[in-house]
């Protein structure tokens, strides 16, 4: 049994209708995913929407490797499947990370062949993952590579899909058929 009610587009109020025109419009998802949950509170879920836009459409300062690479330190350490096979699928797509990197991370690692940017990242998310304030060692090599406005959308970032990990899991949100579920394996 389903833990949320899934929302099909023909039973949208005019405000989830809106935001769900505007997911589909962008997301390869569709209305799935963690979207289906955000139409539950159509006003919160425009101003995630926004944030996730914020991060996916090139307005971040933040490095599109590191972004991804953050997504699935943090889709793994939650456990979030759909994430981590969404995230890992398009990194692997994309060229972004090897085949072995993603193993890597899917096992808790450190990848090789990270450069200074993406292991400051992996760093600093294992660390904020630990609990906040970062280790200070973490934050320093993360400043050597990052000017502090790519470091705050680096923390924010990590709380927004940490946000979008909880509503996947909670929702207990199902890859898609033909998709193997590699997280932890």
């Amino acid at each position: 049994m389903a833990r949320f009610t899934k929302l099909a587009y023909g039973d949208l109020d005019p405000p989830a209708r809106a935001l769900a025109d505007r997911v589909m419009s962008r997301s390869s998802d569709g209305i799935g995913g963690p979207f289906n949950m955000l139409l539950k509170s159509p006003v919160l879920g425009q101003r995630m929407v926004d944030l996730l836009d914020y991060f996916n459409e090139g307005q971040t300062l933040l490095p599109a490797r590191c972004r991804r690479l953050a997504v699935l330190i943090l889709a793994r350490a939650s456990g979030a499947r759909y994430a981590w096979w969404s995230h890992s699928t398009k990194a692997l797509d994309t060229g972004e990370f090897s085949a072995a990197q993603i193993a890597a991370l899917n096992r808790e690692k450190t990848p090789g062949g990270l450069d200074a940017e993406t292991a400051a990242t992996h760093d600093y998310v294992r660390a904020i993952l630990n609990g906040t304030p970062t280790p200070e060692d973490a934050l320093a090599r993360l400043k050597a590579v990052f000017d502090e406005a790519v470091i705050v959308d680096l923390i924010v970032l990590c709380g927004t899909y940490a946000t979008v990990a909880n509503l996947l899991n909670e929702a207990d949100v199902q890859l898609p058929e033909s998709a193997e579920d590699t997280l932890g394996g």
